[in-house]
This record gives C-alpha cells, sequence and structure tokens, in this order.
C-alpha cells in the first residue's frame, strides 16, 4: 500500500480503528468483503483485510467519511444481496453461461492477469435474458465475485481485474430497451461496490451502430474508470494489450481458442465456505 501524505495514511489508520465499531452500528456486524473477512477474528488475514480496506479509501480520495459510508454500504448490500451465492451455490440460465468466460495468465502484464470475457455475440437473437433485470445481476455479479476469487490482494501485480466485453454480431442490439436497462444497473452496482477492482476494460469489435453501448457506459462512471476504457473496432488488435488471449480471433499469442482458457474451478474463501455453513445451520434450525 503506498501513502502519497501523512493524511492519506491517517484517514486509513482511522477507518481500520473505527471498523469494529462501524459494522457493528450500522452493517448488523457483518465484516465480509469479497470472501474475506475484515475483522480479528478466525479466518482473518490482515495483510488481505487492509488491502481491501485500502481500496476503498483510494476509490474516495481518502475521504473518511465518504470511504467509511461507501464501505458500510457495500457490506450491506453484500449481506442482503449475497453475490457469494451468485457466484458459488446458484445456477445460472445456461444462454448466460455460455457468454461468460473467466481466464487467468500468470504471464500476463500487472492486473491483467486475471480477465473476464463477456461474449455478446451468442445472444443477438436470445434478448428474452434480459427481461429479468435481477436474474441477469446475479448471473452477472456472480462472474465478478468468481473472477476476484483469482485475485491475490497481497500481490500488486495482480490485485484488479481486466474485462473483455466483445460484440461481434450484436450490431442489430442498437436500441434495445432491455439490454441498456441490465447494462445501468450492472454498471450502477459495479461502481458502488466493486471500487478499485478494474484495471482494464476493452470493448471490442464495436460496430459503429452500437456506439450506444459506450455512450451509456461512460454517463454512469466516474473520469477515473473511463480513463480505463479502450474501444477497438477491430477484434484482433486486443492482443496489442493483452498478449495472452488467443490469437485466432484476439491477436495475442496463445494458440488456444478462448473456451479451452476457460477457468471452471475457483474455489470458495475458508471464509465464505464457514458463512455458507452457518447459513445452511440457521436454515435447518
Amino acid at each position: 500500500m503506498k501513502f502519497a501524505n501523512n493524511v492519506e495514511k491517517k484517514a486509513f489508520d482511522k477507518l481500520v480503528k473505527e471498523l469494529p465499531t462501524l459494522t457493528e452500528k450500522r452493517c448488523h456486524g457483518y465484516d465480509e468483503l469479497y470472501g474475506h473477512k475484515l475483522l480479528p477474528g478466525t479466518y482473518y488475514d490482515e495483510a488481505v483485510a487492509h488491502a481491501l480496506i485500502y481500496k476503498f479509501c483510494k476509490a474516495y480520495k481518502f475521504e473518511y467519511e465518504a470511504a467509511a459510508s461507501a464501505l458500510c454500504s457495500t457490506l450491506n448490500w453484500r449481506r442482503e444481496f449475497d453475490p457469494l451465492s451468485a457466484a458459488f451455490s446458484e445456477r445460472h440460465d445456461e444462454t448466460l453461461t455460455k457468454i461468460g468466460v473467466l481466464t487467468k495468465y500468470p504471464n500476463e502484464e500487472a492486473n491483467k492477469k486475471v480477465v473476464t470475457w463477456n461474449l455478446y455475440g451468442d445472444l443477438a437473437k436470445q434478448t428474452h435474458v434480459f427481461e429479468d433485470v435481477n436474474k441477469f445481476l446475479r448471473y452477472r455479479i456472480g462472474l465478478m465475485e468468481r473472477s476476484i476469487g483469482l485475485l491475490d490482494f497481497k500481490d500488486e501485480t495482480n490485485n484488479y481485474v481486466a474485462q473483455v466485453h466483445d460484440y461481434d454480431g450484436v450490431s442489430m442490439w442498437r436500441m434495445d430497451p432491455k439490454i441498456k436497462k441490465c447494462t445501468k444497473q450492472v454498471i450502477a452496482v459495479f461502481q458502488e461496490h466493486y471500487p478499485e477492482l478494474l484495471s482494464a476494460k476493452f470493448f471490442i469489435n464495436v460496430p459503429s451502430l452500437l456506439t450506444w453501448v459506450y455512450d451509456v457506459v461512460k454517463r454512469f462512471v466516474n473520469e477515473d474508470t473511463r480513463k480505463k476504457f479502450v474501444v477497438l473496432n477491430d477484434g484482433t488488435k486486443l492482443g496489442q494489450f493483452l498478449s495472452s488471449a488467443p490469437s485466432k480471433l484476439y491477436g495475442g499469442k496463445s494458440k488456444d481458442i478462448l473456451q479451452d482458457q476457460n477457468v471452471m474451478d475457483v474455489r470458495p474463501t475458508e471464509y465464505t465456505l464457514h458463512l455458507f455453513q452457518q447459513k445452511i445451520s440457521a436454515d435447518v434450525e
């Protein structure tokens, strides 16, 4: 963790110190963030907890009240939405699961080692999957949580996720209101509850008639996030930014097809498994 000055360090230290009280008063004692425990005790890893708290401080310019409020809001959202269930317990629509690919590239440059791929071409004629916003949101949040499970918050070269959005074959989606609604909802949740986790977002194979996608996204994210966007009309140019990508469709060095790179086995953290067991026990009682 790097602090520009003592003011930033003081804001971070204060949030760490006050977190037990904040969670008790504002979050019903809930202290799980991305599968990790934020408060000391069993399953607690101080280095990981501090790295996660630091992300909220950095996202809110080390303004204590803003960072504390955002972190509490996220903890309450996680307690109610249960994104860990969306990631590891729930079965999602097969149509949706086919468009999401998760890859891990150990030799890729810093913070592009974990990549989520969203392949929207297969949905060009199946826009019915966007009719239930919550259904789509739980699928997309589940994919995000699984990608986070491949990060190492003790490693500054692998504590961010890169995203690829491939729009090949979706020119007919130009103004579909259901897709726009889902897109806005996902952006809002990511913006509020997953700060400082995105290293880069690549929009590839974007036809001119589909520029509304990029325009919609830009309006709902802050300036720091917009700086991480890269728009490529030609998807084969992605390899210039992501060398480990498949060569055939994306111009990278790998001879594999993307589906062969898909990481299917992402293990929940020990704390996540503990929370699942607690929930099962409570349901039985």
